[in-house]
Formats: C-alpha cells, structure tokens, sequence
C-alpha cells in the first residue's frame, strides 16, 4: 500500500491552512486597530491594509469589523458539535450543557473577548446579536429532540445557567465546561423550587 499523499489532500490541506491563517490575520489586525481606535475610528480598509488583502476578501470572512475584532464565528455549533449532540443519548438538557459546555473550555479566548468588550462597550450591540443567533441555532438543534416549547424552556435554561457562570468571576478549576453548567443549572433549579415552595 501506498504511503504517498494524494496531490489534491495536500493542495485541499495547504488552502485551508491559508485561509485559517488570513483569518487570523484579520482577526489580529481588526483587534489592534479598534482597541487602539475604537469602533468608530477604524475601517474595513485599514484593516484590509494591515493584512494586504481586499475588502472583498475582508468580507468573505466576516460580515462587520466588530465580528472581526471579537472573531465571532459564523456559527455556534461545529459540525462536529452538531453530530455528536444528534448521537448523544438522554436527557435534552445535560446533552445542551455538553454541547455549549464545549465552548467554554477555551478559556482563553472567552477572556480575551470579555476583556475587549469591557474595553469597548460600542462592542457590545454586535456580540449581543451574535448571541442571538447562536441562540436561535440551539433551538433549531434542540427542536430535533424535543418540541418547541420544550426545547425553548431547556434552551433558556442552559443559557441562564451559562450567564451565572459567566457572572461567576471564577475559573471552575478542572471542571469542564458541560460539569459548571450542569452545576448551575442545579443551582437555578434549585432556587426556583425553593420559591415556588409556600412560605413556612
């Protein structure tokens, strides 16, 4: 058997190498330029110019340079997160919290997003409607399982859960990301039954 690569595996693997890299790039430049600028004091071109490539480019990456500062992706969810909550067995929310869960492990990145928005609050409009978006992808995944309200109700659950964290300050040592939200959604579960119960 053959151990030579396939000419067309390399030059496919080599172009999704250039473009991970000029993504990058663009995300790198967008950042330095509206930390130091701000939203309003920094154009598509300049960042265009940073990196030597066109707006046309620019665009075939992200849609604004506030998704090019913050690097939001065009999606939420991997395909790779796709496929194994559709294959993951029981309950929809403990599968939601490995599925959102997976995110939060990037520690580093989710600081470093934090930190700019606190920086520059002009910031903020854009990653709120990232956010909606994702939120709406996780119904559309949740609704796979379960019926609309109950994938809405398990959805906003997952996200309240994923919002006291994020509120928390702490690290979560260890813990992964799908064990804190497990956690917190606990918690929220927990206080809403205590509420609910009538007074003593």
């Amino acid at each position: 058997m053959s151990n030579v690569e396939d000419p067309r595996t390399a030059v496919c693997g080599l172009r999704e190498r250039k473009k991970q890299q000029t993504r990058q790039a663009l995300h790198e430049a967008a950042l330095r330029l509206v930390d130091e600028k701000g939203l309003d004091g920094t154009t598509v071109e300049q960042i265009c110019e940073d990196v030597d490539v066109s707006p046309r480019t620019f665009f075939n990456y992200f849609p604004s340079k506030a998704a090019a500062a913050l690097d939001l992706p065009d999606t939420g969810i991997s395909p790779e997160g796709a496929a194994g909550f559709r294959a993951a067995e029981g309950e929809l929310v403990p599968v939601l919290c490995e599925l959102i869960g997976a995110s939060m492990d990037d520690a580093q990145q989710r600081r470093r997003m934090k930190a700019l928005v606190q920086r520059r609050p002009e910031l903020m409009p854009a990653f709120s409607q990232w956010m909606g978006s994702v939120r709406e992808q996780y119904y559309d995944l949740a609704r796979e399982r379960a019926g609309d309200a109950e994938a809405m109700a398990a959805v906003a659950l997952t996200l309240a859960a994923l919002g006291m964290i994020a509120h928390d300050g702490t690290t979560g040592g260890d813990r992964s990301g799908a064990a804190r939200l497990l956690e917190a959604v606990d918690q929220l579960v927990s206080a809403r039954a205590v509420r609910l119960s009538p007074a003593a």
